[in-house]
């Protein structure tokens, strides 16, 4: 009996040897890589990625494309541009609302431009001085270049009211404050004077308005130190020696129906009166607004 047991231990201690020495030769074995979902998941995630931006790319490329063909490539980069400056001092709903008004601006002296015949280039934003409208070609009568102008202060107008109108309905500031900017905006433009639209317009009505508006634009430049109206100074006193200087070529050039005089200059003095009523109406309620930019 005692013999057997001692047998049995020593093939148990035996049996034990062999199997420590399998499991050693099973740790030293390289164990295979595993293909888990990690992995899956991480080769859709990077296929997913390469169709998405190329997509993206596909689609900025058309865009691109569309814009070039579009005469307004021009336009909406410096606009964007333009955004972008204004923003950073006055915060981007401001820069936004802001530029659009100026856009609409512009967009009716480009419309009223088509409508008569007059070629003429997409408008191009230049930060903290506005926008402008290239002229291809030189109108030929005052009647042309009075329906130009009047254009965008009237395009301006509708956008003025339709800020007016949404003020009303959210209560927001923010609308009060751009009916505000956008009535300022036009009205500073029908100034009688110069290379500005006003200027434009009360040309064929009279040229001795000027003289209103070169005592108006000075006064501007005192009280409100807008040293931007310096440059306008300038432009509208060199284009009047040049009237004084070429004096039949321009009575021939301001030449115009009595009948459309009348039409252009009520349409000028509704154009003030109601700009005027607008920034004064939202001067109040937009004060919260323009505070804030302060």
């Amino acid at each position: 009996m005692e013999y057997r047991n001692n047998n049995e231990a020593q093939e148990e201690s035996i049996h034990h040897q062999n199997y420590d020495i399998e499991s050693m030769e099973n740790n030293d074995k390289p164990k295979p890589k595993k293909k888990g979902i990690l992995s899956k998941i991480g080769i859709i995630g990077a296929l997913f990625t390469v169709l998405k931006f190329g997509k993206l790319a596909s689609l900025a490329k058309i865009l691109l494309t569309a814009l070039k063909a579009s005469k307004f490539m021009g336009t909406f980069i410096t606009m964007g541009l333009t955004i972008l400056i204004y923003s950073q001092f006055y915060g981007w709903l401001f820069a936004l609302g802001f530029v659009i008004a100026i856009f609409i601006h512009e967009m009716g002296h480009f419309l009223t431009s088509k409508v008569i015949g007059l070629k003429v280039s997409a408008p191009m934003f230049i930060p903290f001085l506005g926008a402008f409208i290239g002229l291809k070609e030189q109108p030929k009568s005052i009647k042309e270049e009075s329906i130009t102008a009047i254009g965008g202060p009237a395009a301006g107008l509708l956008a003025t009211i339709v800020c007016l109108i949404l003020f009303e309905v959210t209560n927001s500031p923010y609308w009060a404050g751009l009916t505000y900017i956008s009535a300022f905006l036009n009205l500073f433009n029908l100034l009688p004077f110069g290379p500005l639209d006003g200027g434009r317009i009360t040309k064929a009505l009279s040229p001795l308005i000027w003289v209103i508006g070169l005592i108006g634009t000075v006064i501007l430049i005192w009280k409100l130190h807008a040293y931007i109206l310096i440059f306008i100074l300038i432009v509208g006193i060199i284009e009047v020696f040049n009237m004084i200087k070429n004096k039949e070529d321009t009575k021939k050039y301001l030449e115009v129906e009595p009948q459309f005089r009348v039409t252009i200059g009520i349409s000028y003095i509704l154009l003030v009166a109601f700009l005027s009523g607008l920034m004064m109406y939202s001067l109040n309620i937009s004060q919260t607004f323009i505070d804030n930019l302060r």
